[in-house]
């Protein structure tokens, strides 16, 4: 029992982390029918800007991450200027090789400016790293704080979408992006604010993330596959299912570590994407038929 609870919080709170990873992707597919594979290392180079706040210049934790949030706005925004934009009306293939693109020059750019560091850096916890018993249930207060966290980021957004004009304007060019256009709605800007808030989520996922693991320039890679597997579940053109696709994939990884072996927490998410394309291609909260992937 002390096992299970464990493993089940463990896998709540780092499924919560590939929920947030994963809305980024659907925002950015919904709106543009593109899958943006550079999304894992703004996820990482998100992180390594939280690291040179926080750690290097000093800055607190609460500042720090609005303030990479805002990075990974910016960053978002010129992938879509630099890589999307220019190929708009390219075919599929280019613009999946020029995010492919993206995703090496960032890598290599982290590699320059961190990488002389030292290839693993730590993050300092923002809680007490000891576990603490609340009953039977072995509790971290690091992965509630990061759990706690995750949540408000996803009723941030939520609130966005449904309150805001420009929430409102990004899922109309979602839903259809001719009548969009029809109705006076510059969806070129809205494709430039579908890579920000994309990015943007993957900074909040990255900057809770980064005190629970080491950062490095090659993550990026490792948590875009989990987000992906985690789209692919839930649908990816659905939100609500990204978040379950997240939290679902995050305690299978738990679940197999912990009672099979620990090399299945990083295969775990491969045979979640293989079963689903099979089983089930539009997911299980998706929709009508894929668009452009």
């Amino acid at each position: 029992m002390l096992l299970l609870s464990y493993l089940l919080l463990s896998g709540v709170t780092t499924g919560a982390l590939y929920a947030l990873v994963a809305l980024g992707i659907v925002v950015v597919n919904k709106a543009t029918g593109v899958i943006n594979f550079a999304h894992g290392e703004l996820f990482m180079f998100s992180g390594f800007v939280a690291w040179t706040l926080h750690v290097q210049m000093g800055v607190m934790y609460p500042v720090a991450l609005p303030l990479a949030v805002a990075a990974g706005f910016l960053l978002g925004a010129l992938t879509d200027r630099i890589a999307f934009r220019p190929l708009i009306k390219a075919d599929v293939i280019s613009l999946v090789l020029a995010t492919v693109g993206i995703a090496f020059v960032l890598r290599g750019l982290a590699r320059v400016i961190w990488g002389g560091k030292g290839d693993y850096l730590s993050f300092p916890p923002i809680t007490s790293p000891e576990p603490v018993m609340i009953g039977e249930i072995m509790v971290i207060p690091q992965q509630l704080a990061v759990l706690a966290g995750a949540i408000v980021v996803m009723l941030a957004f939520a609130a966005f979408f449904r309150l805001t004009r420009a929430g409102k304007m990004m899922q109309a060019t979602a839903d259809n992006s001719k009548a969009a256009t029809l109705v006076g709605i510059r969806t070129a800007r809205i494709y430039t604010l579908s890579f920000g808030t994309g990015a943007a989520i993957a900074a909040a996922a990255a900057v809770l993330m980064a005190p629970l693991t080491l950062l490095y320039p090659d993550m990026g890679f490792s948590f875009f596959i989990k987000g992906f597997a985690a789209a692919v579940l839930g649908g990816l053109t659905s939100l609500p299912g990204a978040v379950l696709g997240g939290l679902i994939i995050g305690v299978i990884e738990a679940l197999a570590g912990g009672y099979i072996h620990s090399s299945f927490i990083e295969v775990s998410a491969f045979v979640v994407i293989m079963l689903v394309l099979v089983v089930r291609p539009t997911g299980l909260l998706g929709a009508g038929r894929l668009r452009r992937v």
